[in-house]
């Protein structure tokens, strides 16, 4: 069995929590990699947002026109 040697510890002499990283704001030339994917997700919901508008409209004509075929 390995023992563990004390003597090989080191003693953290700065035990101050350093300050999360934040992204940095540059010109669009330079974008952060996190905010261009954040872009392209939100484009990506808004894309199948108006999809699914458009789906329900024409399904809605089409249940209306034919309510009032039939009638």
């Amino acid at each position: 069995m390995h023992q563990i040697n004390p003597k090989k510890f080191k003693v953290i002499k700065n035990k101050t929590i350093p300050n999360p990283l934040r992204p940095k704001f540059r010109q669009k030339a330079q974008s952060n990699i996190y905010f261009l994917s954040q872009r392209k997700v939100s484009s990506e919901k808004k894309i199948k947002l108006i999809k699914n508008i458009r789906l329900i409209t024409i399904l809605s004509f089409i249940l209306v026109g034919g309510y009032f075929l039939t009638n």
